[in-house]
């Protein structure tokens, strides 16, 4: 292609400078680092928050570090001498702890403190907590304030420290032992502290040798949740594979391997796409021998590439277990995938177990198998709603159901299970069935039947011993 000609009256000089100009104008409006490059310092956020809690210090403490006149070794029976600021907001605590700051603005490295004299309490409020987490409860303890220091020394060390972090089961004892520092601390004469409890070296020095040997992992992991949610969305197989451990298991499915996995997703991208896949990491827990307990949020919307309809529309809590191999971080444990797994945190064996007795029943009712059906149902099955429910009135009911129609859509899905004890569980579910009457030749639909199942373990095999809707008058919704 050739180059544009210059239109009359185009002076290439001033156009030059012009830029120039504007750029130093847009340097000077945002404004740089300081630092000596050409860095802009980030737009500030401008959410404001109310952040509200109480202090609480039960601890025996030298009250003359409080600012009392008379010095005794005493428990705080009066914070309105403490003040509680963060992000420059600042508000007096009432007589029982209780503050309230409001319009507060956001802030990415965010620490409440409550001071009074030469004692100081911190609290660490991360961007998580200011976006999601209720701020109308928030404590200022010692142990909050032990886990703030290393995470403000963290930042000295150009570390990003976590509260998971910081809360990693190897550190216990470490934050532990600032902790009784502190404590210490707060029995010393207010002439022995110069500035504040938390300056003292015997506070400092625990504090500096933990946030130096402490890492940084939350952020690892949230990245490689990410990268995992974008290989699903560009279904990219070969990466997925590298983020599922070759040990992979589900506690609730033991067919569930690393190659029923990859399996499972080959099938799946060649016929569906995800429309909509959001993928936040709620909590973590780091434990021994590097690995990761990780509490994710996953709501996924899938389409059908063919019909080009939505055929699934789901949100599913789970725990899974990270694992560090080599410089990977990867999922080893407790990934639902199929439809039938669970939706909810804590899934074990018993849920796989209930799971399965769910799909047997929705087999034998697709293909009309009474024994099947029979052997789920405990001998003394009754419902609240109806006294005359038996399981002889079931079997029947059903044998009844089966000789006058041919189930077309049997739908069973499990939203929730809570058990009780070992053999007892409550399954919030939900069905829908069709069925066509064979004399008129209609279809016949149950719409949507909502209900909390009891199930009951006997002889080691799961059957349903209470609250089965099964007749057309039987209660069909949960309100």
């Amino acid at each position: 292609m050739r180059p544009e000609k210059h239109k009359p009256g185009f002076r290439r000089p001033g156009n030059l400078l012009y830029s120039v100009i504007l750029l130093s104008i847009m340097v000077f409006l945002n404004g740089c680092t300081g630092k000596g490059d050409l860095t802009f310092n980030p737009l500030p956020d401008g959410s404001e928050f109310s952040i509200s809690g109480k202090i609480s210090l039960p601890e025996i403490i030298e009250t003359d570090l409080a600012g009392t006149l008379k010095a005794s070794l005493a428990a705080i029976s009066d914070y309105s001498t403490f003040m509680v600021s963060a992000a420059g907001v600042t508000v007096r605590a009432a007589k029982d702890g209780s503050f309230t700051l409001k319009e507060v603005p956001f802030s990415q490295t965010m620490v409440l403190r409550a001071q009074s004299a030469k004692i100081a309490l911190l609290r660490r409020i991360t961007e998580e907590e200011l976006y999601y987490s209720d701020l109308s409860k928030l404590t200022i303890n010692l142990q909050s304030t032990s886990e703030a220091l290393v995470y403000q020394q963290g930042v000295q060390f150009g570390k990003n420290l976590t509260p998971a972090d910081i809360r990693a089961r190897e550190y216990e004892n470490s934050i532990g032992s600032i902790t009784t520092a502190i404590k210490l601390m707060l029995q010393l004469p207010a002439t022995a502290v110069a500035s504040t409890v938390l300056d003292l070296p015997a506070v400092t020095t625990p504090v500096i040798t933990l946030a130096g040997s402490a890492l940084e992992r939350e952020i690892v992991l949230k990245e490689a949740n990410s990268i995992l949610r974008h290989a699903l969305l560009r279904k990219d197989l070969e990466l997925l594979k590298v983020y599922i451990s070759p040990s992979f298991g589900n506690d609730w499915d033991s067919t569930s391997t690393w190659d029923n996995v990859i399996q499972h997703f080959t099938a799946l991208f060649k016929e569906y796409s995800f429309t909509e896949l959001t993928w936040r990491v709620i909590d973590s827990e780091f434990l021994p021998d590097s690995k990761a307990r990780i509490r994710t949020e996953v709501k996924i919307k899938l389409k059908d590439l063919i019909s080009e309809q939505i055929v699934r529309d789901k949100t599913l809590v789970f725990d899974a277990v990270w694992q560090r191999e080599g410089t990977f971080w990867k999922i080893l444990r407790n990934m639902p995938y199929l439809d039938s797994h669970p939706t909810q945190v804590g899934a074990d064996a018993r849920w796989g177990e209930l799971a399965t007795a769910h799909r047997e029943l929705q087999a034998a009712l697709a293909v009309e198998n009474l024994a099947v059906f029979s052997n789920r149902i405990s001998n003394v099955f009754g419902n609240d709603f109806d006294v005359t429910s038996t399981k002889n009135d079931l079997i029947v009911t059903a044998q009844s159901r089966f000789n006058a129609m041919d189930v077309k859509i049997a739908e069973y899905v499990i939203d929730a299970i809570e058990f009780h004890g070992v053999d007892q569980a409550s399954i919030r579910c939900h069905a829908n069935v069709r069925v066509i009457n064979l004399v008129p030749g209609v279809d016949i639909d149950s719409g949507k039947i909502a209900a909390q199942v009891e199930w009951r373990k006997e002889d080691g095999i799961w059957k349903i011993a209470r609250n089965l809707p099964y007749r057309f008058n039987h209660k069909t919704t949960l309100d």
